[in-house]
């Protein structure tokens, strides 16, 4: 059943068009607008008053694994020797996100049309990165599709693994705090008002911590001023969400976050173990060596790497070798450098990137479980202080107005 779509475009020669599209999903009305020659400028259902609540198409992001199933999905079908056809329909009725199906509904049409299944893949960044579709791209100006999209399902397998592990690993000290922070929070609220009544009918005054407790305790319980400091407190999150996505404030973040100790390891373990990962299964999939780094640097989203990147990539088409490009960095140690010069030397620089990959992981693997090791009991330790902390100053006052009566 097609849709009603309102759209905004742009003609070659500059001029604008508008009006109402028919269509099966969004995917195949930008497809439909592209072969007319139009440039969306925008492009959205034409919604009823009962449909304004659903979320735009063009804010949909497909889920990486639903990404991730798709291509091993695909990719064992065409093994077992179904058509590519066949097989790209069988993968739009078992998706089970809107976003990706949606999104095949258009590559399909893009593919009935007469293109390559990579060119219609591309233009869809949220849905299919550059780099995957430059690996699908290389399988299939080599003839091996299917392996190549099982490779890239084998890969985005590790790096979940691996996310899966820091989340686990910082899981267990992250609660513990929280947890005791909100018994804390929960046992200042409903305690310090009757401490404060205590100290009052003693005739002391409380001081210091308590002093500042029991302000904060009053001052809060003031609907405007709660409002106040959450309405504030949603400003400033925006703001530093909005600040930190720009590329000056990226660079100096991860820079910052690159010098610290162990945590700075980790960081630079795992940037370079998927990005050396990628661009081994780009290099075996037959990618040039000067693409091939720069999707790996955009698979890896890191701004500081990306720069790295694409200075290498300026000396690399002046007419140096990769390795000779490198200099030492949190990137790049002396055994990435070393297994790097002898895989080009040797030809085998997509297996040894390969090794390199999977050893830099593996470190920041062995990093992370050391780190969350000492976390642990840190949290414990950092605990204990806030508690110790806030019941010496609730204790002291009352026990130095109790020995003033005396």
């Amino acid at each position: 059943m097609n849709d009603a779509f309102l759209y905004l475009a742009r003609r070659p020669d500059g001029t604008r068009s508008s009006g109402v599209l028919s269509a099966e999903s969004w995917h195949t009305a930008a497809t439909e607008l592209f072969e007319r020659g139009l440039t969306v400028v925008f492009l959205d259902r034409q919604r009823s008053v009962q449909s304004l609540l659903r979320p735009s198409e063009r804010f949909r992001t497909t889920p990486e694994k639903a990404r991730r199933s798709f291509y091993r999905a695909l990719g064992t079908l065409l093994t077992a020797g179904c058509s590519f056809s066949r097989s790209l329909h069988i993968c739009i009725a078992r998706s089970g996100s809107p976003a990706l199906r949606d999104a095949l509904i258009g590559a399909l049409a893009r593919v009935q049309s007469g293109r390559s299944f990579s060119d219609s893949l591309t233009g869809m960044p949220r849905d299919f990165p550059p780099n995957d579709v430059a690996l699908i791209r290389a399988g299939e100006q080599m003839g091996s599709l299917d392996a190549a999209l099982l490779r890239l399902a084998s890969r985005m397998d590790k790096t979940s693994e691996l996310r899966g592990q820091v989340a686990a690993a910082l899981a267990y000290p992250v609660w513990v705090f929280l947890a005791s922070v909100g018994i804390m929070v929960i046992l200042a609220v409903t305690t310090l008002p009757s401490i404060a009544s205590l100290l009052k009918e003693l005739g002391a005054r409380p001081s210091g911590l308590l002093a500042i407790s029991i302000a904060a305790i009053h001052a809060l319980s003031r609907p405007g001023n709660l409002l106040a400091l959450v309405a504030s407190a949603i400003t400033l999150a925006l703001a530093c969400a909005a600040v930190f996505t720009w590329p000056g404030v990226r660079v100096v973040r991860e820079t910052v976050l690159l010098r610290l100790p162990i945590v700075g390891n980790i960081f630079a373990d795992r940037c370079a173990g998927e990005f050396f990962s990628v661009c081994s299964d780009l290099l075996h999939a037959g990618v040039g060596i000067v693409e091939a780094i720069r999707l790996g640097a955009k698979a890896v989203d890191n701004e500081v790497l990306l720069r790295t990147a694409r200075l290498w990539i300026g000396k690399i088409e002046s007419g140096e070798t990769w390795s000779s490009a490198m200099e030492d960095n949190l990137f790049v140690d002396t055994m990435t450098k070393t297994m790097t010069e002898l895989g080009e030397e040797t030809g085998s620089l997509p297996t040894l990137l390969a090794a390199i990959g999977t050893h830099r992981l593996t470190e920041a693997e062995a990093r992370l479980r050391l780190l969350t090791s000492f976390l642990e009991p840190l949290a414990m330790l950092l605990i204990g202080g806030i508690v110790a902390l806030f019941v010496s100053g609730v204790l002291i006052p009352i026990y130095n107005a109790i020995g003033g009566i005396r």
